[in-house]
């Protein structure tokens, strides 16, 4: 008899079996793999469409949110007296603010109202020329998350009938803003036009350079007259065209034009170096005058440069471009330099520089000079400007202004041949002297 032991009984599967089993297994990992793939491929655009179309639904609700918001703000809009129809300091001026939220209409979208409210220029061609025959209201309203403008809608005002509105009792101001150095028009530039009977107002020049201010009352006695000025990013105005000059300030009486050129231009730098006799750098104290056809001014240095960039003024007002300036330099050792002229800037208005180097002479010896200047009663004046030049090689040029005392005190060359000549001006009144300086000196400069 033969005895089986426990494998006895134990399952015997063939080697074949098996390899079918697993071979089989390792397809259906590869099929899964291969349908989430598939899937995958396949709804990834799907999930694109959709989500766009979620963005495109929720861009039409706001879009016909804020199409309700403007109707709103236009119809408010209309339901002001004609006179209250413009913005706030704007051109015309009126109650309307010019920006607002979406809220304030009692609409619930993040966004903001801006309104922008301007006369028309449209009379028939037989009729009389206001430049101010009905309004036009344009209300834009942007998203706040993203600046995009959802809607942008426009209405038209109209007067309610003649009367003033015929233009004949109204003035009109036509100003245009132009670059000094090139004589091109600044288009974007505020415009603002004030201290006349008719409220401020602002407005913004359009490709031309131009803004017009229409519906102006007649200036009266007590405002008796209308002043213009200009603010454009990076420029100044010319000194000759802000008030009170003629181009800037003007009377009004009904019917009138004032059409006026106001120049602005972009400030440029001058750079001063100091050169010794043997070339070497000037490193030490002492005072550098710019001068030009629009004024000259001294400034003392420390160490023989000077950088005059804005906001810094010459003669009180920025370095104006296309005009010829000249730099001197006198050492506190009494070394001085012939002038140098030149042309400012580089190239306006890419490089708005300009460098200046001056040379210095032989050192001599300094006196003081201090210049007292009274008018004709002998009383001293206070504050009044005053310039002294000539010297040895006719190099010296100072400027400086009377103190508390009447006094401007200067330190200059020993020089008796030409000497010196001192110019003293208060307002309208001036006088000067002459003679030379060979020791301290007091001068009394008369003005009259």
């Amino acid at each position: 008899m033969t005895t089986e032991g426990p494998q006895a009984h134990t399952h015997r599967l063939r080697p074949g079996w098996i390899a079918q089993a697993t071979a089989e297994d390792g397809f259906g990992l590869i099929e899964l793999i291969m349908a989430t793939t598939l899937f995958l491929i396949i709804s990834a655009p799907l999930v694109g469409i959709l989500l766009a179309s979620i963005t495109q639904q929720k861009l039409a609700h706001e879009r016909t949110l804020a199409a309700q918001t403007a109707q709103s703000a236009i119809e408010s809009i209309r339901a002001l007296p004609y006179s209250s129809v413009g913005t706030q300091t704007g051109n015309p001026a009126g109650t309307v603010a010019g920006s607002a939220p979406a809220s304030q209409f009692g609409i619930g979208l993040d966004a903001t109202v801006t309104t922008r409210i301007s006369f028309m220029d449209d009379a028939p061609a037989t009729s009389y020329r206001t430049r101010a025959d009905y309004k036009r209201v344009v209300v834009t309203v942007v998203r706040n998350a993203d600046s995009k403008q959802l809607t942008q809608d426009v209405t038209y005002v109209a007067p309610p009938g003649g009367g003033a509105f015929a233009g004949q009792n109204e003035g009109i101001v036509v100003a245009q803003v132009i670059d000094a150095a090139l004589n091109t028009p600044i288009p974007g530039a505020a415009v603002t036009l004030g201290a006349g009977p008719t409220p401020a107002r602002t407005d913004y020049t359009d490709a031309s350079g131009s803004a017009t201010f229409p519906a102006l009352a007649p200036t009266t006695p007590a405002l008796n007259h209308y002043d213009l000025t200009v603010a454009a990013p990076g420029y100044t105005t010319m000194r000759e065209d802000t008030p009170p000059a003629l181009s800037a300030r003007s009377t009004m009486v009904g019917g009138q034009t004032f059409q006026t050129i106001l120049r602005v231009y972009k400030p440029a730098t001058i750079y001063v170096g100091t050169l010794n006799a043997d070339g070497t750098p000037y490193v030490g104290a002492g005072t550098i005058t710019i001068s030009s056809t629009r004024g000259t001014q001294s400034f003392p240095v420390a160490v023989g440069q000077l950088s005059l960039t804005p906001p810094l003024t010459l003669a009180g007002e920025p370095i104006v471009p296309n005009v010829q300036y000249s730099v001197r330099m006198l050492a506190a050792n009494g070394a001085s330099s012939t002038a140098t002229t030149q042309l400012v800037p580089n190239n306006y208005p890419i490089d708005l520089t300009k460098t200046f180097t001056v040379t210095l002479g032989a050192p001599l010896a300094m006196q003081s000079l201090t210049v007292k200047v009274v008018n004709a009663a002998g009383t001293r004046i206070v504050g009044a400007s005053v310039t002294v030049s000539g010297g040895p090689g006719s190099n010296i040029l100072l400027t400086g202004t009377t103190d508390a005392s009447g006094n401007a005190v200067f330190s200059v060359p020993t020089n008796s041949a030409p000497g010196y000549t001192t110019l003293a001006t208060s307002g309208a009144l001036s006088g000067t002297a002459t003679g030379a300086i060979t020791a301290p000196t007091t001068r009394t400069v008369t003005v009259r």
